[in-house]
């Protein structure tokens, strides 16, 4: 069983590992699963938030801060994701 908690967390893979950077070049992955197990939204995932919602929410906010990265808590064993993000829409 692959933990997907840890996807995208390893050190000898990935600089900066622990830092959230939406920048990051192109790299295999486990956000959407592997094999029988991909994740059978992943098309409609990546069109809806990447290419219509987070264009939507920084032209609305393009001053949009993320205001202490330390604070975020991060929760999940299977799925692994924020639960709160402390963020200035200034």
């Amino acid at each position: 069983m692959t933990m997907q908690a840890s996807a995208n967390h390893d050190e000898d893979v990935f600089e900066n590992p622990e830092k959230f950077d939406t920048f990051r070049a192109k790299n295999p992955h486990q956000s959407f699963g592997g094999g029988s197990h991909h994740c059978a939204g992943t098309h409609v995932s990546r069109r809806t938030v990447g290419r219509i919602i987070l264009l939507m929410l920084f032209e609305r906010f393009p001053n949009i801060t993320l205001l202490e990265p330390g604070a975020v808590n991060w929760r999940g064993f299977g799925f692994r994701g924020p639960i709160n993000m402390p963020l200035q829409f200034g």
